[in-house]
């Protein structure tokens, strides 16, 4: 899978995204949206090899002998982590991070190094409340 091709998906996504409502159930299927970019980015980069103590490939391989590594482990926001983690050290996943988020954010993520800091300060305060 090429960084190319997963921005293109991601543009994909968007255009649905994009002409969403403001109604509740429309906030619901933004999350879903939202929730197909992360899994193309994870894919991208479990294709590539890519772990974050051990997330989420030697943990997927532990889980058919340790219950604690069960389906609930491998939560959404156990991949934000892992995605947040992996976008402060590999220039590819910043790369395709700060896409999917000025895509579908411009407002908010319209400069680089500030979403490179935001990112850091994320890690460093522990947001996500969730261990790998």
């Amino acid at each position: 899978m090429e960084i190319e091709s997963v921005k293109n998906r991601i543009l994909e996504i968007h255009e649905v995204w994009d002409v969403l409502g403001d109604s509740i159930d429309c906030f619901k299927y933004g999350e879903i949206h939202e929730s197909y970019v992360i899994e193309i980015i994870a894919d991208y980069c479990i294709s590539k090899g890519y772990e974050v103590e051990g997330f989420p490939i030697q943990k997927r391989n532990f889980s058919s002998m340790n219950p604690a590594y069960d389906e609930d482990y491998f939560c959404h926001d156990r991949y934000i982590k892992y995605l947040d983690v992996l976008a402060t050290k590999k220039e590819d996943v910043f790369e395709l991070m700060y896409f999917y988020s000025s895509t579908f954010w411009l407002e908010q993520f319209y400069d680089k190094e500030q979403y490179r800091e935001r990112l850091l300060d994320y890690i460093s305060c522990d947001v996500y409340e969730i261990d790998f």
